[in-house]
């Protein structure tokens, strides 16, 4: 599970960067699993909530003011 605080990239150097990449790509792979929401949103966006039993994967609405869910996890 992997949450980032952003998905912007900083003119850094290189391994600055790429550890930024990595982090935001383990963030896309896991849907931004965690137990508390993601802090940088984007209307669409997908979080896997892990604060409930079973966790639930929930879809930043399209005015990104709010989350839904669209379905339980099962078992994680």
């Amino acid at each position: 599970m992997s949450q980032t605080p952003s998905f912007t990239l900083l003119n850094e150097a290189g391994a600055a960067v790429r550890a930024r990449l990595n982090e935001i790509i383990a963030a896309l792979q896991t849907v931004n699993a965690g137990p508390s929401e993601p802090v940088d949103t984007k209307a669409g966006m997908l979080w896997l909530d892990t604060s409930v039993t079973p966790p639930a994967l929930k879809l930043r609405n399209a005015a990104d003011t709010g989350w839904e869910e669209v379905l339980d996890g099962g078992e994680y």
